[in-house]
């Protein structure tokens, strides 16, 4: 989890190391102030601690790419002003926050429930004896909504042009029917939400909600999938293949075991392909961890599972085959769903998990 600190004045600046030192330990941070600021003298032996900016526009657009959240100290406008044409979609902005330099507000201004940004305000504000200016309805209802238990549990959700009518039924009949294709575990917080109602088995066609990653190509407008991260994608390819062949070839295998590409945890080859760039460019675009394993682990993985073996590959790298053993080894406990299959310069091959994870992190932050 990566936080950014942005501030106009020495007041704001003030603010901004307030809440830096109230963020959690396994959070990077860094702080961005105006250059006139670093003028003044109070800044004189803290220079090495903030990073400085002559125009807040020149920064902005490269932070929006890096940064998980970003907390402007300044007036609402600028930072709407900044943004309004960074704004993409629900599942990929960063959250944003704003505060007034003194701190005494903290406003959660995009991506509240997805990104965090109103788990963060209400966190910040309790940190630093702030007033979270919360505005979502759910929220304001004492709700959580779907989205929110998904950004809690690491799923993703889809389609996400569906959220606004399945917020709205909750907020209308003050409960959603949830199908899920994973047992449940009855110490978790949602499983124990009187807001919501979990189905039998037999029960999917009533929810609004279905937990699952293999999402029906009819979904009706009153429901929304959450996607857990349990898929497993392993490659093979030839050097300096493009990172539209690669991902043009892990889409097609996750299409033809009717998949939800939101459901992919992670991309997995050998070591030779640790600098692959179109591997390396695939795994930021899908953003998931992209890892390599030696060869004797995927020879030894192909063995115990009696995988396919690939005589060129053999020759050419000193293993019997890459992407099935690695999809294999990228999983916890999974099992193999695409075999091997050839793509134009990509072999791909896909492991699920057997179960779902239902760790939600620290509290809610999910840092």
């Amino acid at each position: 989890m990566k936080v950014a600190l942005v501030a106009l004045t020495d007041r704001g600046l003030a603010t901004a190391r307030r809440i830096s030192k109230e963020l959690p330990n396994t959070v990077v941070r860094a702080l961005f102030i105006h250059d006139k600021v670093l003028r003044q003298e109070v800044l004189s032996q803290n220079r090495n601690q903030v990073q400085s900016f002559r125009r807040l526009g020149d920064i902005v657009p490269s932070l929006w790419r890096e940064y998980s959240v970003l907390v402007f100290v300044m007036a609402t406008g600028i930072v709407v002003r900044q943004i309004a044409a960074l704004i993409e979609i629900k599942d990929r902005d960063p959250a944003i926050l704003v505060l007034d330099e003194e701190g005494k507000f903290i406003i959660p201004l995009l991506s509240g429930h997805l990104g965090g940004a109103n788990a963060w305000a209400n966190h910040l504000a309790h940190q630093i004896g702030a007033l979270a200016v919360i505005t979502t309805a759910t929220d304001g209802r004492g709700l959580i909504a779907p989205d929110e238990y998904a950004r809690r549990y690491r799923w993703k959700v889809e389609p996400l042009d569906h959220l606004p009518t399945v917020n709205s039924l909750l907020l209308e009949q003050g409960f959603l029917n949830v199908w899920t294709s994973y047992p449940l575990k009855s110490e978790c917080a949602w499983v124990n939400d009187e807001h919501y109602h979990f189905l039998s088995e037999t029960e999917q066609a009533k929810a609004n909600v279905i937990l699952d990653a293999f999402p029906h190509a009819d979904i009706k407008e009153d429901c929304v999938y959450l996607v857990p991260p349990v898929l497993s994608v392993g490659v093979g390819c030839r050097r300096g293949i493009s990172t539209e062949a690669v991902l043009a070839g892990i889409t097609s295998g996750v299409e033809l075991i009717g998949a939800s590409l939101k459901a992919v945890a992670g991309i997995y080859s050998i070591d030779l392909k640790s600098d692959e760039v179109g591997l390396i460019e695939a795994a930021k675009h899908l953003r998931v961890p992209f890892q390599t394993f030696h060869a004797k682990e995927l020879q030894a993985i192909i063995e115990q599972e009696q995988l396919s073996r690939s005589t060129f590959v053999s020759e050419k790298i000193g293993v019997d085959g890459v992407c099935e053993a690695a999809s294999l080894l990228g999983t916890q406990k999974g099992r193999l769903v695409l075999p091997k299959t050839k793509y134009q310069g990509v072999t791909v091959a896909i492991s699920v998990e057997n179960s779902v994870s239902w760790a939600s992190g620290p509290e809610i932050l999910n840092i």
